[in-house]
């Protein structure tokens, strides 16, 4: 930082910065806590959604096999042509704590029988469970995608807001603060010369007044 000239008027400026820098990391610091403690309400959401997305792919990849073993694979591309679908997802963006997020709108992704196209004499309960069960997979995707981006913007964020209060309290704050000492050191200093320098024109008046008074 420049040093600056060391008068009374840039003493009280930098005080005011100084007061001004300390207000600005506590509203940071305040910001930073309030994003870490939704940063850890996200992380569980998004932990407990992975975790449940893990499953049902699990879970619709052995019904798929089955399917794929009894029924055929014929069968299953048949009622999957039958049931083609056009998923329309809008993403809106949002701000949460001052953080650009996005949020997804779309439809009922899990469907009854009728609305997935099916025949119902043409198609065995395996394929219609398949389908359900893939559906509920593409739901779960669908949620997890909006809370991980949200997760990520808002760890950027606390990174970011931390490196802001560091940069205050651990560079600026201090710079301030030696510039501060040394105008106060200089001022001081001078006061005292300013001093020193009247207590000796006083004795010399007192000497020149006192020499005049002996004629």
């Amino acid at each position: 930082m420049q040093q600056v000239s060391p008068t009374r008027m840039n003493l009280l400026n930098l005080k005011r910065q100084i007061k001004m820098a300390t207000q600005g990391a506590s509203l940071l610091k305040n910001k930073r806590d309030a994003l870490m403690n939704e940063f850890r309400k996200l992380l569980g959401d998004v932990i407990r959604e992975r975790k449940k997305l893990e499953e049902e792919i699990r879970r619709s990849v052995n019904i798929l096999m089955i399917t794929i073993g009894i029924d055929g694979m014929e069968a299953l591309e048949s009622a999957a042509l039958s049931s083609g679908r056009r998923l329309e997802i809008e993403i809106i963006p949002r701000r949460a704590w001052g953080v650009r997020v996005t949020e997804f709108k779309y439809g009922s992704i899990i469907r009854s029988l009728a609305e997935k196209g099916f025949i119902p004499l043409s198609v065995t309960s395996r394929i219609t469970l398949t389908a359900d069960s893939f559906e509920r997979a593409i739901d779960t995707v669908l949620k997890v995608i909006p809370l991980e981006y949200k997760l990520k913007k808002f760890g950027e964020e606390i990174r970011k807001t931390n490196r802001r209060v560091n940069a205050l309290e651990q560079k600026l704050i201090p710079e301030l603060q030696e510039q501060v000492k040394f105008i106060s050191q200089v001022l001081e200093d001078r006061e005292r010369e300013d001093k020193f320098r009247l207590k000796i024109l006083k004795r010399k008046a007192e000497k020149k007044k006192e020499g005049e008074g002996t004629f």
